[in-house]
């Protein structure tokens, strides 16, 4: 009888996982196995690679040829014929350029399927939320400024790499930002972050820190156009909270022009 490992355990569960996550990258089944056992053997032959990957062995030339022509396995041309996997760090950089591609492609080709006689709707307000969205959306309306930032924050949740690389972002391509914070640790993280941004200290919309379960969350205005408002809110799990948010970007809704002084009076006291 068999004796199976915790370490054989631990390398099942790894390969299982570097299957599945090569899958995504439009690798059939077999050829993940493969490329996977290839990678364990680094040098093999068909049997070898069969025999590891648990493929059968009239399946392994075609997998191997399709690795072959995404730049992933080299083969030598001998009797019986031989199978190289590249490097695992040369893999990822060929999978990362092939998804970079890809995105790129989409990105040209998106554009271009809007309709030029439908227009978004001056006003319009929306709903959104979940803390990793509401972050991205605040990333994506800073990343779009233009003029002025103006961004109050109270948890640190919402301050994700993406959004503190938009406001640095946002600092070096001459936006004026101004960022205010009723949590001293917040205050502090930004004043490192961003050098020639006002970070200041606000309690407008907040009592205590941590803030009350309910309160606002964020608020961020952009260019005087484009705003955002968060906020905690219950859900229907015990102790489970979310953040939620409505934002526009667009100047014509009225909650723009109601927000515009009392942040401009919240964070920079103007």
């Amino acid at each position: 009888m068999t004796q199976h490992t915790s370490s054989d355990a631990g390398t099942d569960s790894l390969v299982e996982e570097a299957v599945g996550t090569l899958r995504t990258f439009e690798l059939t089944e077999y050829e993940a196995k493969c490329f996977v056992a290839l990678t364990r053997l680094r040098e093999g032959t068909a049997k070898e690679v069969s025999e590891v990957a648990d493929v059968p062995r009239a399946r392994i030339y075609d997998s191997m040829d399709a690795l072959q022509d995404r730049g992933l396995v080299s083969v030598q041309e001998s009797k019986p014929r031989r199978f190289r996997a590249v490097s695992p760090r040369e893999a990822v950089e060929l999978l990362e350029q092939e998804c970079r591609s890809r995105l790129d492609r989409l990105g040209a080709i998106l554009p271009r399927l809007g309709s030029p006689d439908r227009s978004t709707g001056a006003g319009e307000v929306w709903t959104m939320e979940g803390e990793t969205a509401v972050s991205e959306r605040l990333a994506t309306l800073v990343g779009d400024a233009d003029e002025e930032v103006l961004l109050a924050l109270a948890v640190d949740a919402l301050l994700g790499e993406d959004l503190v690389g938009a406001l640095v972002d946002a600092l070096d391509g001459g936006v004026e930002v101004t960022v205010g914070s009723p949590d001293e640790s917040i205050r502090d993280r930004l004043g490192d972050a961003l050098d020639g941004a006002d970070v200041v200290e606000t309690w407008t919309w907040w009592e205590s820190v941590p803030i009350e379960p309910g309160a606002v969350t964020s608020v961020c205005m952009v260019d005087g156009d484009a705003l955002l408002v968060s906020a905690d809110a219950a859900t229907d799990l015990p102790g489970v909270r979310k953040h939620r948010a409505v934002w526009t970007d667009s100047a014509e809704a009225p909650v723009v022009g109601l927000m515009r002084p009392l942040l401009a009076t919240a964070i920079r006291g103007d």
